[in-house]
This record gives C-alpha cells, sequence and structure tokens, in this order.
C-alpha cells in the first residue's frame, strides 16, 4: 500500500506572522525584522487579503522615496492573493507557486481562514522530486 502524498497541512508553518490592512508599513518592517520573516500576510476580518515581501517593500516604498510612516499595509501588498486549502498536495501547490510566480503560499481551511503557510524552500526540502517545478523561483 502506497503511502498517502504530503500535504501542505503536514510541513505548513503555523505561526504566521500577520497584520491588519491598516498597519503602518514601519510597523511591518519591525515584525519582519523581529520574526526573521521575509513575508507577512494581511488580513481583514480573519482572513488573508495580502502578502507584504521584502520584494515589496524595496520596489513598492524604498524604490518610491516615500516615507514609510506615512504608507499602510494595504497600499503596498500583493493583492489578489494566491492561496490555497490545507489538504492540497505538495506537488498542487508547487504548480500553483510556478503557475502565478510566487514564493510564498498562504494556507486556509475550507472557510478560507487562514491556518498556515508554505514557501519554495519548505517544499523542495520535503520533497526533492519538485525540484523541477520548483527551479522557476532559483532564476528570480
Amino acid at each position: 500500500m502506497a503511502n498517502a502524498p504530503t500535504t501542505v497541512k503536514d510541513i505548513m508553518q503555523k505561526d504566521v506572522k500577520t497584520v491588519e490592512n491598516n498597519t503602518v508599513l514601519k510597523d511591518v518592517i519591525t515584525l519582519m525584522n523581529k520574526h526573521d520573516k521575509d513575508a507577512i500576510l494581511v488580513i481583514q476580518s480573519g482572513k488573508p487579503t495580502g502578502i507584504i515581501t521584502v520584494k515589496d517593500v524595496l520596489i513598492r516604498a524604498i524604490e518610491a522615496e516615500v516615507p514609510i510612516r506615512t504608507i499602510i499595509a494595504r497600499m503596498v501588498y500583493t493583492n489578489p492573493l494566491v492561496v490555497i486549502e490545507q489538504n492540497a498536495t505538495l506537488e498542487d501547490a508547487a504548480k500553483l507557486m510556478k503557475h502565478w510566480n510566487i514564493k510564498h503560499l498562504p494556507i486556509v481551511d475550507k472557510a478560507g481562514a487562514l491556518v498556515g503557510m508554505v514557501d519554495d524552500r519548505q517544499i523542495v526540502y520535503a520533497d526533492p522530486k519538485l525540484m523541477p517545478i520548483m527551479d522557476y523561483c532559483r532564476r528570480k
């Protein structure tokens, strides 16, 4: 009998750092630094609505030379947010990430509530056979 495929729930980070839509970008950056995260999810009413990555901060705020104390999360986050249901397989997640050209994938339950997050490195580490699908990440 073959083993059931690994799901994203099996490997996801459960301690996902989040901020509200109106959080000042300075506070988002502080949270990223304090917890050594390169992505923070933006939530509204308990559901993920966007994601802020280090790249978002650099391109949408710093490069634009706008003071970070005057920017709120929803002004720089990536939206719409691509998510996956917690019982999806790692292969499903890898294909979705490749399709959307993303490195972080929030995990939701059937009601759409945030339950975790995976990134490209976690997927390849958990299943090295998925490296050809995830290869796009190394070229960024």
